[in-house]
């Protein structure tokens, strides 16, 4: 959905809409949408500034962080942004960012597209490190097998892993002494 800039009454704008799955297509790698996207915003307009306020809704497909197994988790972000036009940026002088500055988003063109707005605010939400559930096990480091769904049974190595080589070295110099 495209707003036009100019065109927002100076009371406001609201704006709902659906984006079917089809649409919306893969968000990311290993994040696909199985439900539409809902989204409802409010737009309004000071200067050339665009405040925009609302709540995206999309239920989404995550690999566990792990586990490696699929899961389904419900998204859902309250959005309150700033936008500004893109000419902004070139005329201000480099500056530290400041409390509010990571709310503030651009639009180009007189143009702000909601679609991708919203599909952002999706993406935002995922966690770093999705689990299918916080008493995740994972998988055995040494045999892989999930251990959700029991104990593997195999035995962890002796020692440490990287000096598996050096296993059979005290045998060798026992074998190297009696020869000499």
């Amino acid at each position: 959905m495209e707003i036009k800039v100019s065109e927002i009454p100076p009371e406001g704008l609201g704006a709902e809409f659906i984006i079917g799955v089809k649409d919306i297509g893969e968000l990311a790698e290993d994040i696909k949408a199985l439900g539409p996207l809902t989204a409802s915003f409010r737009l309004k307009k000071v200067g050339d500034t665009v405040f925009v306020t609302g709540k995206v809704d999309e239920k989404v497909e995550l690999i566990c962080a792990r586990c490696g197994k699929a899961f389904e988790s419900d998204i859902s972000a309250d959005v309150s942004l700033d936008l500004n036009p893109v000419v902004v940026l070139t005329r201000e002088e480099e500056k530290e960012l400041q409390q509010g500055d990571l709310e503030v988003e651009f639009y180009e063109d007189d143009k702000i597209e909601l679609d991708e707005l919203s599909k952002e605010q999706v993406l935002l939400q995922v966690p770093m490190k999705p689990l299918c559930k916080e008493s995740c096990k994972g998988l055995c480091q040494f045999c892989g097998s999930n251990l959700n769904e029991g104990q593997c049974g195999c035995e962890p190595p002796l020692g440490h892993p990287g000096l598996s080589g050096l296993a059979g070295l005290k045998e060798l110099l026992k074998k190297k002494g009696e020869e000499e």
